[in-house]
């Protein structure tokens, strides 16, 4: 870019005094070591801004920041009340950094801090218009003490790092499979393969480096504990041309919440639960759970046992219901019963991209309320908390078994087993019952089929046991024995933590693709014949499948009118596909294992569903026509809104809405991380 589209963050002279680097992990007050000023030194014919650290400047954001109860429903946490006002921000001097932006459906400004032209590509780290320590101390400050300067998790097994340890870097090794670990940091997601790899635990199998260096993760990350936290760092971020990225849990496939030269939204802090025994809101009455966007599944599920009753949540307990589970529409052991976890949502409190705190629901912003259920995490805004539907406490009961190729068991007969559950997808569903299960390849002419579990929502085993009997009479007669393991709970709850099994993360020799197969796949003889032919070609190459038996089930009770993939409306099979390949595999060989996952295993799984879909938040980092795909007919309503909502492009997020106008320089073609520079396409 021209050098007049440049600008220094630098300290003027005048100032005095030297810079302190933030330290890693959460920043206290660091006034004491802020000049008087600092000045954005431009490179040619630009105006010189000054902008004042004086500690009374800044004590005034922090003031005048003063609860603004608003009235909503339900009423807004007391966090939510903490927000940033113009008059806050008008009482600095610092308002270029912190300002609001543009109303929605008004025209952006072309221009970032000190009047400069938007750059084509992200602010990144040694640019000249990269913020200097004095800034990011600044932000700090005003922020609070909420900043973090990015440590990656594993580089306390690097001795050029300064937190290098070698019991913490064990420590790390031995948990670093565990979805806990990345939880509770603020950076880390589940799937090193997107953030580059750049620093896995020493003698770990996914280490390709011998060094660590930040890669795909964020440079900073806001540890928010209220609204204003996050209003502050989204005008930061959009005033000074910084990429910006959203963490809850980090469990999306694409890894979503990385991003190289970040500045990073961390809703882990916000954990609050409240139960609302009588909702009566936009025409909806009856209880109601408000959640934080921290809120784990899990933990919805805890609080929901403890006041008797029952809301959609999704199957690995760590994953963050407010975040991209309910933004990405959110399948649910519960789907087949009353509907995906976004078809649950009554209202969202939101940041919107230009730093104003709103409530979207039938009556406030529905354009909104419509877009943020089911079209996807890190476009629209980002969700403080969620009030979703409660139900009745339900009993569940559950049947677990598995089967596999022996002397006894051909090849063949296996896989007529497993066409067998599938001629079934349509009964079971229809009545609310769900199925988790898993095939591996274990051998030439070998196969594993485990059933983890079958799952009848709202049933007895009374009920339970002759709607599956006739399929367990089907692997019978086809000559397959099991040994079936029958369970009953009383609530939902008790079912999920008896049944699911634990969550392994943290891998980087594997990547995975889905598809959204149609209920007529499974019910048309021809169609079954197809599939199942498309599916055993791809597990007998290697390819390791998990099932879900589910249907998001039409539910007059809750406002489905949303943004959810068409696709899940017609389905009866969710299949996810995972490509694997050694633990040392060079970048070549990752390649070609890419290349056959999309583009011969998944072309055939899309050859015999053509228009159907995948599921965003466990689909192909190279998933082909991708807009199609992961949103269907809803994607041009879906761009219009982002356009509308986030002219700027403050959002980005691979394979998000508005994301095909965007690119991360430096990728192997087939092999795309988030270790990059940002930029529009030109």
């Amino acid at each position: 870019m021209p050098l007049c589209c440049r600008l220094c963050f630098g300290w003027d002279s005048s100032g005095g005094g030297g810079t302190t680097p933030i330290k890693a992990g959460i920043v206290g007050s660091v006034s004491s070591s802020l000049p008087n000023s600092f000045t954005h030194n431009p490179l040619s014919g630009l105006n010189m801004v000054t902008v004042n650290l004086r500690a009374t400047t800044v004590a005034a954001v922090l003031t005048v920041l003063a609860d603004q109860t608003t009235a909503t429903c339900p009423s807004r946490f007391s966090w939510e009340n903490n927000v940033l006002t113009k008059a806050a921000i008008n009482s600095t001097n610092n308002a270029e950094l912190f300002d609001f932006g543009s109303v929605e459906g008004t025209p952006a400004s072309s221009k970032i801090i000190g009047g400069i032209p938007r750059p084509r590509c992200k602010t990144f780290p040694g640019d000249p218009l990269w913020p200097s320590n004095s800034v990011w101390n600044l932000l700090n400050l005003t922020l609070g003490g909420a900043l973090i300067k990015t440590v990656p998790l594993a580089a306390p097994c690097y001795s050029d790092w300064p937190q290098y340890d070698a019991a913490q870097c064990e420590y790390v090794k031995t948990n670093w499979n565990r979805p806990q670990l990345h939880v509770e940091d603020p950076t880390s997601a589940m799937f090193p393969l997107c953030q580059g790899q750049t620093c896995m635990p020493l003698d770990h199998p996914g280490q390709i480096y011998d060094n660590c260096t930040l890669g795909g993760y964020a440079s900073y990350s806001v540890a928010v504990t209220k609204v204003s936290q996050i209003q502050l760092a989204l005008n930061f971020a959009r005033a000074t041309n910084i990429r910006l990225v959203v963490k809850n849990t980090g469990h999306d496939f694409a890894d979503k919440s990385m991003g190289a030269g970040s500045l990073s939204v961390w809703t882990h802090k916000l954990k609050e639960i409240q139960y609302i025994p009588d909702y009566t809101c936009n025409g909806h009455s009856g209880p109601a759970l408000k959640l934080g966007s921290g809120v784990e599944t899990e933990e919805v599920y805890q609080a929901a046992e403890a006041h008797n009753v029952t809301v959609v949540g999704g199957e690995c307990r760590t994953v963050g219901m407010a975040g991209g589970y309910i933004a990405g529409g959110g399948h649910s052991p519960m789907s087949s019963l009353v509907g995906m976890g976004a078809d649950q949502v009554l209202s969202l409190d939101v940041v919107l991209p230009n730093g104003r705190f709103v409530t979207a629901s039938q009556s406030s912003y529905p354009d909104l309320f419509w877009a943020l259920r089911g079209g996807g995490g890190s476009t629209y805004g980002v969700v403080t908390s969620v009030t979703v539907k409660a139900y009745p406490q339900i009993p569940v009961s559950t049947l677990g078994f598995v089967f596999g190729t022996s002397p006894n068991v051909t090849a063949d007969t296996f896989w007529a087993g497993v066409e067998a559950y599938t001629t079934y997808f349509d009964t079971f569903t229809a009545v609310g019952a769900y199925g988790y299960w898993l095939i591996v390849n274990i051998g030439p002419g070998q196969f594993f089929f485990s059933m983890n579990p079958l799952w009848g929502g709202n049933m007895t085993l009374a009920q339970f046991q002759p709607l599956i009997q006739p399929f367990l009479d089907d692997l019978a007669n086809l000559g397959i024995s099991i040994d079936p393991v029958w369970n009953e709970y009383p609530s939902l709850y008790q079912a999920h933590s008896g049944t699911f099994p634990p969550e392994n993360v943290g891998g980087a020799d594997n990547r995975a693709a889905s598809r959204l197969f149609p209920k007529d796949n499974f019910i048309n003889p021809t169609k079954r014949n197809e599939t199942m032919a498309a599916v055993r070609y791809a597990v007998e190459a290697g390819g390791i499948l998990i099932g879900y038996n589910i249907r998001a089930a039409p539910n007059s009770a809750v406002n489905q009118t949303n943004s959810v993939n068409p696709a899940w409306r017609e389905t009866t099979g969710f299949f996810i596909l995972a490509a694997a390949w050694p633990a040392d595999a060079s970048p070549a060989v990752i390649q070609a294992q890419s290349n056959i996952l999309t583009n011969d295993w998944m072309a055939r799984w899309r050859q015999v569903s053509p228009g159907a879909g995948s599921y965003l938040s466990e689909g192909d980092i190279n998933e082909p026509d991708w807009q199609q795909s992961f949103y269907g007919s809803h994607y041009p309503r879906l761009l219009q809104l982002k356009k509308k909502y986030d002219p700027t492009g403050l959002f980005y997020a691979h394979t998000a809405v508005g994301s095909e106008d965007w690119e991360v320089e430096g990728q192997l073609p087939g092999l795309p991380t988030q270790n990059g520079r940002l930029c529009k396409k030109p």
